[in-house]
């Protein structure tokens, strides 16, 4: 199975993606914050999906994570489960859904 990539619909194939909301949220510093299990919006048909197993730092002003962040990004990706993707919905086109493991 092909390798899937949370920043591409699951829905359309586009990369016109956004993150919409991140889980389990731990603070850096004043500036950025670690999120795992994002879920994710496309722009071109509105399709939804859950990235479960995802880690992120979320940064206030943008710019180059600190190394403070990039040190608790590491450590928060090796203890992270296995990454899947979860479609919530087909979006406005209604391509089908599936779900896409990545081992």
């Amino acid at each position: 199975m092909a390798k899937a990539n949370p920043n591409t619909c699951p829905h359309c194939g586009s990369s016109n993606s956004v993150v919409s909301f991140g889980f389990n949220p731990q603070r850096i510093n004043n500036e950025e914050t670690l999120i795992h299990d994002v879920l994710f919006a496309c722009a071109d048909c509105d399709g939804q999906w859950a990235a479960i197993g995802y880690v992120m730092i979320a940064q206030r002003n943008g710019g180059e994570p600190s190394k403070e962040a990039r040190e608790a990004l590491v450590e928060a990706v090796t203890g992270a489960e296995d990454l899947w993707i979860e479609p919530l919905d087909q979006g406005r086109r209604g391509h089908p859904s599936t779900i896409a493991p990545i081992s």
